[in-house]
């Protein structure tokens, strides 16, 4: 059985990578409009580096628009997503990748038509903390904001000259 799971593994493991390579590109593309590059050369502030995990540089006719950030945060389990953030510090949204909360409860908060993800839209790091947290789904809707804010202050980062 182990052997099997192995040889199973190992002939999947590129079509997952592809899967999620695209889910994220089409997520980023919900979030904000523009061309991608992820910025490799950047060194994400140790602060934020165990939640955010990618940059992407979103720019339009030349001109940056924004970021987009894979984020990964523990609520009471995992939660992976896309943080997207203008120019100016405003979040454009929050989309969903990957979750493990508990189906029912923690999963409210990580719906994308529930109450807590839209209202990250428009939010600036001076009004995160208006975010209202999913009554049951606590952890959750905190591991989410934490990891919004950590986009958040990547971006301003980047902004300031000091990352890219």
């Amino acid at each position: 059985v182990v052997a099997m799971l192995s040889v199973v593994n190992v002939l999947t493991r590129g079509t997952i990578s592809q899967r999620q390579r695209l889910e994220g590109e089409v997520a980023r593309s919900a979030l904000m409009s523009g061309t991608f590059t992820e910025l490799t050369d950047f060194t994400i502030p140790a602060e934020e580096a165990s939640t955010v995990t990618a940059v992407y540089r979103a720019e339009q006719d030349g001109v940056v628009v924004g970021y987009c950030f894979d984020v990964t945060v523990k609520g009471y389990n995992e939660i992976t997503m896309i943080v997207g953030v203008n120019t100016d510090l405003t979040v454009t949204g929050v989309k969903i990748l990957s979750q493990t909360e508990t189906p029912g409860i923690g999963s409210k908060a990580v719906d994308e038509s529930g109450a807590l993800l839209p209202q990250f839209k428009g939010l600036s790091s001076r009004n995160l903390n208006s975010v209202a947290e999913i009554s049951g789904a606590t952890i959750s809707s905190k591991a989410i904001k934490s990891g919004v804010a950590s986009a958040v202050n990547v971006c301003s980062v980047i902004l300031e000259g000091k990352g890219e």
